[in-house]
């Protein structure tokens, strides 16, 4: 194997890493084409979906090395984002081998997030009580919607850790988010529900999806801007979805009492 192919892995390790924690295609482009000029190489190509990567760069001898790799998508972590851009802007400045940018690379992919699940769990319950105090909810109706959203974000990293899409994630944790509020209120006629169930489902809007869906398209790039569009759409269906499952089941056991 020419020795040149040996610098496809990194770039498309740094790749990968961005589009797996909620990085836009076009940062991916940006990157792994400055990485290319920094190994040296003056023609590199790059394009970005939000479901993969191909890069192409010329070798030495003449030769175009060109790759393609499938990426899931993952957690959202924008600290690995930060990452692989602060080593791409070092590689501009310093002379870097393939082997200490691959190394810094592994360093990063490997890492522990900042946040564990529980610690998630606990800033998305309180996002959501100050969301319902917005709302124009009362105490209770930020100590319910913490409970219920912290609950129900729990449920999603179960379905998570079964291999389960994160579609049916969202619409089984939009369904509880609406029905134990439901629920609570016919219980203790506490919470203005409205406000406290709007809290709960918050934390499951795709914000990050529709503003990268944004940007992608302003920039011109519609093949990235209609995927992560859709995706959008999709999942703001499933919260919909689940909000209307839950109010049906509540009425169907209730026979509509609220």
């Amino acid at each position: 194997m020419n020795d040149d192919a040996r610098y496809m892995a990194p770039l498309h390790l740094a790749a990968r890493l961005i589009l797996e924690n909620g990085g836009e295609t076009y940062r991916v482009e940006e990157t792994v084409t400055r990485m290319g000029h920094a190994f040296g190489f003056s023609e590199v190509e790059a394009f970005a979906v939000p479901s993969g990567i191909f890069i192409s760069y010329r070798k030495g001898d003449g030769n175009i090395e060109t790759a393609v790799k499938r990426v899931r998508k993952g957690a959202t972590d924008l600290t690995r984002v930060d990452a692989v851009n602060a080593i791409s802007r070092q590689m501009e400045a310093e002379k870097l081998s393939c082997e200490e940018v691959m190394a810094r690379l592994e360093e990063v992919q490997n890492r522990r997030a900042k946040l564990t699940k529980r610690q998630l769990m606990l800033a998305l319950g309180l996002s959501a009580a100050g969301w319902a105090v917005m709302f124009g909810g009362t105490l209770w109706d930020s100590g319910v919607a913490f409970v219920v959203a912290t609950l129900a974000q729990g449920v999603a990293f179960l379905l998570d850790r079964a291999r389960m899409r994160s579609f049916v994630a969202t619409l089984v944790g939009c369904f509880l988010s609406t029905i134990l509020p439901m629920f609570f209120h016919l219980f203790t006629g506490l919470l203005v529900t409205d406000a406290c169930i709007a809290a709960c489902l918050m934390p499951m809007l795709p914000g990050l999806a529709m503003t990268n869906a944004v940007q992608d398209t302003l920039r011109g790039d519609m093949v990235s801007g209609i995927a992560s569009a859709t995706s959008a759409a999709l999942t703001a269906a499933m919260v919909a979805g689940g909000a209307l499952v839950g109010t049906t089941v509540f009425r169907m056991l209730t026979g509509g009492v609220l």
